[in-house]
């Protein structure tokens, strides 16, 4: 009856209803309030979580308030920490940095951005006399019956702006192919048939590097058959997105070329064991690149057999290779032994701290390692392989790329690059615990996503590396801030070329518009465009 409804449960209060819920989550009068009455907010468990945020900053708040009136203070105190912030800014030079903002900067975010992107740009915006070459002649390639005797480079510039006019056909690709040339490299195959491919083999007998990339349906049986039918004796072989060559046809076009030099194959399928058979043939493989194949543990375990092939192999890439786990890797590392100068395992989540100590004992000339996305790498790992001295080990790597993006986000830490950037600027003497000197420095460093590297990794850089260092990749390092940026940016030659920031929303104005090279189009700053200073991230 009416007169018994005199108390309401909240979930049916119309002031509360989810029916009628705001996006802001707020439920307002158009009374005025005074400024001690509450708002009523919607239910929902986003407001609930929300009070109790709030209600627990405003604790922590209280209880810091009183912790300060309680705290005793002494006349010195302010003289102390002066004296503490001069001694930090010593031991820290990056925290004496300050950006050199110009007096007048544009006042929409829109427009700071286009004013970067003009400044990085620079001279690009009037095309070299080359690139008017090259769009003349694409424009009128239908007229084009060949290129004659032009170096390689002219034909993969002119490939590139065939693909991107969607113009690489198979007419385009007999005006671009001479039969006496030694290179074919095509950056997109996905519209040549398999048919026309075959028929520009046949008088290719002169070729000796054929890189392929998206080779999609042109590499098939018919154009296997006609490349050994044309005799031609190959010294690399690269090829990318073949998903119709058959395991034998791959391996009958290694059989044929048994002094090929680079072997590179990108996600094809449908390579197997009679591949990597075909590969233990090989006697003078210096580079070797396999990656996203659908090779199993059986399979690897019979390409770290090789050791024939693989004992001079200088460049080893196996990313994103399913089966790949420590043992495996170890034992092709020591197959490789001291050869190895540049080895790619990026992608593969099965490898651990264990195939760290085979780097350290076997490959002591590598100069390039990417373990990008190897998730089970740690921090205490990593602080092994470049420590020294250890006993019944060698020096650590002197290396001039290292590539640790996307691993654990507690593996990589000021420590290990500490480490890392000194081994890199130091010559060791292998029968003494000390450096002899030091030279040279780290050139490519990535650590993208690691939480815990700061502004201290910044200026070891800045002091082993300042003359080497060309590209770096702190994003998504939420610890970075402008003055280490500035401090570097300050510090370093002009060999210094890229800087990405991508997720670094802490990153301002105070770097973007204040590090001494803003005028410079050679430094570009990639992801500078994300954030607007003090606001929200734009996208």
């Amino acid at each position: 009856r009416p007169e018994q409804r005199t108390k309401q449960l909240a979930h049916a209060d119309r002031k509360k209803s989810a029916v009628s819920s705001t996006p802001s989550g707020f439920y307002r009068n158009s009374v005025s309030r005074g400024e001690n009455d509450e708002t009523e907010e919607w239910c929902g468990p986003w407001s609930v979580a929300r009070q109790m945020i709030a209600k627990r900053e405003e604790a922590k708040r209280l209880r810091e308030e009183e912790g300060q009136e309680n705290q005793e203070s002494h006349p010195l105190d302010a003289l102390m920490a002066e004296h503490e912030l001069e001694l930090k800014r010593k031991a820290h030079p990056s925290l004496s940095w300050k950006g050199n903002l110009p007096s007048t900067t544009p006042a929409s975010t829109y427009a700071k951005r286009q004013k970067r992107a003009d400044i990085q740009r620079g001279l690009q915006r009037v095309p070299s006399l080359f690139q008017i070459c090259v769009d003349f002649l694409v424009s009128n390639f239908e007229y084009v019956e060949g290129l004659g005797d032009v170096g390689n480079e002219i034909r993969v510039a002119i490939s590139k702006e065939l693909v991107a006019r969607n113009k690489l056909d198979a007419k385009a690709l007999e005006a671009l192919v001479e039969p006496s040339m030694e290179t074919l490299e095509l950056v997109d195959c996905s519209g040549i048939p398999q048919d026309v491919l075959a028929k520009t083999f046949e008088s290719m007998v002169s070729l000796r590097y054929l890189i392929l990339t998206y080779a999609g349906r042109a590499l098939g049986p018919k154009s296997v058959e006609s490349l050994l039918k044309s005799r031609a004796e190959l010294a690399c072989l690269s090829i990318n997105g073949a998903y119709l060559l058959k395991d034998e046809d791959a391996a009958k076009l290694i059989d044929s070329n048994p002094t090929v030099q680079s072997i590179a194959f990108d996600t094809c399928p449908l390579l197997g064991s009679k591949f990597i058979s075909s590969i233990s043939k090989s006697s003078n493989l210096l580079e070797l690149s396999l990656q996203e194949l659908a090779l199993q543990e059986d399979g690897l375990r019979a390409l770290a057999k090789c050791t024939e092939a693989l004992r001079n192999v200088k460049n080893l890439s196996l990313k994103a290779m399913a089966g790949l786990n420590d043992t495996i890797l170890t034992d092709i590392l020591h197959a490789t032994g001291a050869s190895l100068e540049t080895l790619d395992v990026s992608h593969n989540h099965d490898l651990t701290d264990v195939c760290l100590q085979a780097l350290r004992q076997y490959n002591t000339s590598l100069r390039a390692l990417s373990m990008n996305s190897v998730k089970e790498l740690t921090s205490a790992g990593l602080v092994t392989l470049f420590l020294h001295p250890l006993e019944d080990l060698p020096p650590p790597p002197k290396l001039k790329l290292l590539e640790l993006g996307s691993c654990d986000y507690h593996a990589v830490t000021d420590e290990v690059l500490e480490m890392v950037t000194i081994g890199a600027s130091t010559n060791y003497d292998e029968n003494s615990t000390a450096y002899v000197s030091r030279s040279g420095g780290l050139a490519h460093l990535d650590v993208q996503g690691s939480a815990l590297v700061t502004d201290a990794m910044l200026e070891k850089l800045v002091e082993t590396s300042s003359t080497t260092l060309t590209h770096l990749n702190v994003s998504y390092c939420p610890l970075i801030t402008d003055k280490g940026l500035g401090y570097l940016v300050s510090k370093t030659g002009l060999q210094l070329s890229k800087i990405e920031i991508w997720g670094c929303a802490q990153i301002s104005d105070e770097f973007l518009d204040g590090h001494s090279r803003t005028k410079d189009h050679t430094l570009e700053i990639a992801g500078a465009w994300m954030k607007k200073s003090g606001m929200r991230s734009l996208r």
